[in-house]
């Protein structure tokens, strides 16, 4: 019984996990191609989604186990689904900034120097910010940081959502007997 419970989180985790994944990279692809530079409206839309994904795969999960989810699963589960999410969205990213849009990160250069122009910063000091910038726009770089941010943000959602979406029997998780 104890597999199939694992097997359950797991299931409705990728199932939830790819939805995620590829409206994530398809935003992506959006934002890519038109040029807009609105990071904090692609967040909050990517955020709300996956709150949303979240609380459907509580609720299935929820549905198949008797209407009973511990924090701890709820925790799993949400956590588990944003690897998914990062992981399905990744590899297309990689594929898009390395093989079909290689100017991307040329641009990307090019709009932070303005930023920094625009702050007011130039000569060495633009220089030296743009070294540190450098490493993180690549493909690499970029696959890099968008697993570990998207994995790290998962997590605290899934921390949160699962406050709400548990329901226990009354008793306590860690006074269970095995099995």
């Amino acid at each position: 019984m104890t597999e199939q419970r694992s097997s359950g989180i797991g299931r409705i985790a990728l199932k939830y996990g790819l939805l995620q994944g590829v409206f994530s990279f398809f935003l992506f692809l959006g934002t890519a191609m038109t040029g807009s530079r609105q990071s904090w409206l692609v967040a909050a839309v990517t955020t709300a989604l996956l709150i949303v994904l979240m609380v459907l795969a509580h609720q299935e999960f929820k549905k198949t186990h008797g209407g009973m989810m511990s924090y701890p699963q709820g925790l799993g589960s949400g956590t588990l689904l944003s690897v998914w999410a990062v992981l399905v969205k990744c590899i297309p990213v990689y594929v898009y900034v390395r093989y079909i849009n290689t100017e991307y990160f040329a641009v990307a250069m090019r709009a932070q120097q303005a930023a920094l122009e625009r702050r007011g910063i130039t000569g060495v000091q633009a220089q030296h910010a743009m070294s540190i910038t450098a490493p993180l726009l690549t493909p690499v770089g970029l696959v890099v940081i968008s697993l570990i941010t998207g994995v790290i943000g998962g997590f605290v959602v899934a921390l949160i959502v699962s406050i709400f979406t548990q329901k226990s029997d009354g008793v306590p998780y860690s006074s269970r007997p095995p099995g």
